[in-house]
C-alpha cells in the first residue's frame, strides 16, 4: 500500500480517536486539530460516515451512540493503522517464544504480524489466520493452518479472512499448545476477554483451554478498558497482556492488581 494512503488511514483513525475522546467535533475543530484543510476535513469525515463509524450532524462529526472503539476489526483502515504499535507488540510477543514451543495464533491483525519476529529458534505456529498463508516465515517456523469456514461477507466491511466454526473448533481439541497468542477487539477487568465478530469467541476459548501453558494478549491502546458484545474469556484466564505506551496506566494497573503481567512497548520505526 502506497505511503499516501497509509497516511490517510493514519489520520481517519486518529479523527476517530479524537471523536471518542471529545464525542463531538466541528469540521473546522477537526481541521485545526489535524493540521488539513475544511475541504479535506469533509471527506476523511465523509469517508468514516460511509463506513458506518461515525454520525455527521451540521457542521460537525461524532460517534454513533453504540460505538465503544474504533475503528471497525478488519478492514483496511484497521489493518493498516497503528503500525509501528502492533509492530512492536507482535515483535515483544515472539520473543516470549521458546524453541520447540507450539503456540495457539488467533486471526488478530496484532498477532498475525509476529511471524516475521521469530528468529532463531523451532516453533509450530498453529492459526486459523488466513493471511498467514501469504507472510514470509522464517526458516525454523512452521505453520499449521486449522481449517473451517470462512464467513461469506461480500458486501460487508466486516470480513475477516478467519477460519470459524465447529470444525476449527475440533481441530483445535485435537491439540495440546505451549503457550497461546491472542489479539483481542476489547480487554477490560469488568468485561474480560471480548470480540466485535460474533465468530471468534468459540475459537478463541477453545484455544484458551487448550493451552498447557501461558495465553498471551497483545492489544494496543485502543483495545485496553473496551468491552465488546461477543465474550471468550474472564480477566482472569490470561498470564500476560502486551500493549503500547499510548494506553491507560490506570487500567494497566487493574491489571496487574489481579496478578497479570502487564509489559509496555514504545512503537517501533517504520
Amino acid at each position: 500500500m502506497k505511503r499516501s494512503k497509509i497516511d490517510i488511514i493514519n489520520r481517519q483513525n486518529s479523527i476517530l480517536e479524537f471523536l471518542q475522546k471529545n464525542k463531538y467535533a466541528s469540521v473546522e475543530e477537526i481541521a485545526a486539530e489535524f493540521k488539513i484543510s475544511i475541504a479535506t476535513a469533509r471527506r476523511d469525515l465523509a469517508a468514516l460516515k460511509s463506513d458506518g463509524e461515525i454520525k455527521r450532524f451540521s457542521g460537525g462529526a461524532g460517534l454513533p451512540d453504540s460505538a465503544k472503539v474504533l475503528p471497525q476489526f478488519d478492514d483496511a483502515r484497521y489493518n493498516m493503522s497503528n503500525i509501528p504499535e502492533k509492530n512492536a507488540i507482535a515483535k515483544c510477543a515472539a520473543e516470549m517464544l521458546s524453541d520447540g514451543d507450539t503456540v495457539f495464533i488467533n486471526s488478530s491483525s496484532t498477532a498475525l504480524r509476529i511471524y516475521q519476529y521469530i528468529t532463531n529458534k523451532s516453533v509450530i505456529a498453529v492459526t486459523n489466520n488466513g493471511r498467514s498463508l501469504f507472510l514470509d516465515r522464517n526458516p525454523g517456523t512452521d505453520l499449521i493452518i486449522l481449517g473451517g469456514e470462512v464467513p461469506n461477507a461480500q458486501g460487508n466491511s466486516h470480513k475477516k479472512m478467519s477460519l470459524t466454526g465447529e470444525f476449527t473448533v475440533a481441530n483445535i481439541n485435537r491439540i495440546a499448545a505451549t503457550k497461546c497468542i491472542l489479539g483481542v477487539s476489547g480487554i477490560s477487568v469488568e468485561g474480560g476477554l471480548t470480540s466485535m465478530a460474533i465468530q471468534d469467541p468459540a475459537v478463541n476459548r477453545a484455544m484458551i483451554q487448550r493451552c498447557n501453558g501461558p495465553v498471551i494478549v497483545v492489544a494496543d491502546h485502543r483495545k485496553i478498558g473496551v468491552e465488546h458484545n461477543f465474550r471468550f474469556g474472564k480477566i482472569t484466564d490470561i498470564h500476560c497482556l502486551i500493549t503500547d505506551s499510548k494506553s491507560n496506566p490506570q487500567k494497566l494497573e487493574e491489571f496487574r492488581n489481579l496478578g497479570i503481567e502487564v509489559i509496555i512497548v514504545e512503537p517501533l520505526e517504520e
